[in-house]
């Protein structure tokens, strides 16, 4: 049998001519000696005469294909599969837009909308979750996601649709889990309860830094801090509550140098080594119009994707993060799949959570359902064109399986962004040599004395032909190239 190389193998370089390889379409992790690289290396001008019980071993993991497959093809099925998964659906509510926060870099801007969602809304919301389940009579899961603004600033309305959501489900026989963005200072141990009470499984919780740093970036509209009192709400129920908490991590040049006091003090605070807390880390960008404000203020690339390395590393040491390991497809969101939707207070329907504020975003309205089902608008056809395959230089990446042009919003939207944000790859793409390290490290494969960080930093220029880095491009595109789909 004829073998080639997968085009989706990264090998990190170690010491003693050895190498670990990653496969992004299959996630196989390896440990690789100088003769099994030698071997590898072979492959594809021995045709037949290779060694085939090795050959097959590295096959079982996704290192080896037969010779001519079309790889790409594979990736995309299986993109196609999850993209148009007709057996679940997200349904996003935002109680209301407005906030009792006043952050600098929020991308909906500072002058948000105090409406609050009315009953009529409500209805129509649930009449778009029927008409779904007339859409897909296959769905077997409903996901609810609850957003604002701050959406525990209306409990009201999440009780009021989780509790018709739980009922129709029941009757219909079909899954229902709810999720949250909310910035904790409500999130007590009655309200978290009488969440749980309707479904609520997971919440995302903001955390800037310490305390000194949090407070001057997330404070309240008074400008009080607000640091104290998101922690003492997280202790009153997380030992008692199955609710998993993602502890998001801002990052910019304001505050990139006390993230790992924030990681000492919820250690300190007995919040390590939590099965349902975890924290992650993402950068600030200037991504709309509302926080164009602080495009001086973003990490460059290639330095957030290190910076982001360390401090994933540092979290887990400290009981705080999970292992790294590159995902499938986290450019698949509900902006792209078509049966997801968000609902804002005035009933108008977006696919994206970076448009809600901007109501020249829309695709829909719940008041008008047929048009959202089968007379699409030019907003809503947009999003259902777009195509991370049909990018030249998406295609041709090497981590294309992890991330599926990752943010859709900033190729459907590119005018809005500003510097480095313009790019929508990943930090994966600065950072996955020295994430695959750490999780091998940290499994027993390897130990710190078989690399130095020289030797394994991610070289962007070789997962892909084009890399953005401080307002130019290492090759010769255009940053019109990324504006559109090819």
């Amino acid at each position: 049998m004829r073998w080639q190389e997968s085009n989706y193998n990264i090998r990190v370089p170690l010491t003693r001519n050895r190498a670990l390889l990653f496969n992004t379409l299959s996630r196989g992790l390896c440990l690789l000696d100088a003769d099994e690289l030698a071997f590898l290396d072979q492959v594809p001008d021995t045709g037949g005469a290779v060694d085939q019980v090795l050959a097959g071993q590295l096959a079982g993991q996704g290192f080896l294909v037969r010779h001519g497959t079309d790889e790409l093809a594979i990736v995309k099925g299986r993109y196609d599969r999850q993209r148009y998964d007709p057996g679940a659906v997200t349904v996003t509510v935002c109680p209301t837009l407005a906030c009792n926060f006043g952050c600098d870099y929020c991308f909906q801007g500072a002058d948000k909308s105090v409406q609050k969602m009315s009953a009529a809304v409500q209805d129509g919301i649930v009449a778009l979750y029927r008409r779904l389940l007339v859409q897909l009579p296959k769905l077997h899961t409903l996901r609810a996601m609850w957003y604002g603004g701050e959406p525990l600033l209306k409990p009201a309305v999440i009780h009021n649709l989780a509790r018709q959501f739980i009922d129709i489900n029941k009757e219909r026989g079909i899954n229902f889990s709810a999720s949250m963005i909310s910035n904790g200072s409500k999130l007590d141990r009655a309200m978290a309860e009488a969440l749980y009470g309707c479904g609520l499984r997971s919440v995302q919780i903001t955390l800037d830094g310490a305390r000194p740093d949090h407070d001057a970036r997330r404070h309240y509209l008074s400008g009080k801090g607000s640091y104290r009192r998101i922690i003492e709400n997280v202790k009153s129920w997380i030992y008692d509550f199955p609710i998993h908490v993602d502890l998001r991590v801002n990052i910019d040049e304001r505050n990139k140098v006390g993230v790992k006091a924030l990681i000492d003090d919820l250690a300190e605070q007995g919040l390590a080594c939590l099965p349902n807390l975890k924290m992650y880390f993402a950068p600030v960008e200037s991504i709309t119009q509302g926080c164009h404000a602080i495009a001086d203020k973003m990490v460059g690339k290639i330095q957030y994707g290190l910076l982001e390395a360390e401090l994933v590393r540092y979290a887990f040491e400290r009981g705080l993060a999970e292992l790294p390991y590159p995902p499938s497809f986290m450019g698949i969101c509900s902006a792209l799949r078509p049966f997801d939707f968000i609902v804002v207070p005035n009933g108008d329907v977006h696919k994206c959570w970076d448009t809600v504020s901007f109501p020249e975003k829309k695709i829909g309205s719940v008041f008008d359902l047929e048009a959202l089902f089968t007379n699409h608008s030019p907003a809503q056809r947009e999003w259902e064109q777009f195509n991370p395959f049909g990018n030249a230089t998406c295609r041709s990446c090497k981590i294309l399986p992890n991330c599926a042009s990752f943010c859709a919003h900033k190729f459907v939207n590119a005018e809005e962004t500003l510097g480095e944000a313009s790019l929508p790859c990943p930090s994966l793409k600065y950072s996955i040599n020295e994430k695959i390290v750490l999780r091998a490290e940290k499994q027993g494969f390897i130990t710190k004395d078989d690399y130095t960080p020289e030797m394994i930093q991610t070289e962007p220029l070789s997962l892909c032909a084009e890399v953005f880095v401080k307002d130019h491009y290492l090759h010769k595109a255009a940053p019109a190239a990324y504006a559109h789909n090819g």
